[in-house]
């Protein structure tokens, strides 16, 4: 991955920080209107928000699996 894309990905979870829940949920799942990469930097937050219950303390890429699971995305 070269720095531009890097930075850019930084950007994108930037933009997304301060966005509610629902929000993030909606960008995840719009997936005609959204890039790939911004759609991941709001499914990061989602991650990171996530309960307990459903992460159960697993690394980040099963966390991941499991929010999708959750929210059915």
């Amino acid at each position: 991955m070269n720095r531009q894309r890097i930075f850019s990905f930084g950007l994108m979870v930037w933009q997304t920080h301060g966005l509610s829940h629902d929000q993030l949920l909606r960008i995840v799942k719009a997936k005609r209107r959204y890039s790939r990469h911004f759609r991941a930097a709001a499914l990061r937050h989602l991650v990171m928000d996530a309960p307990l219950a459903v992460t159960g303390g697993r690394p980040f890429a099963e966390r991941r699996r499991r929010v999708r699971a959750y929210y059915g995305i």
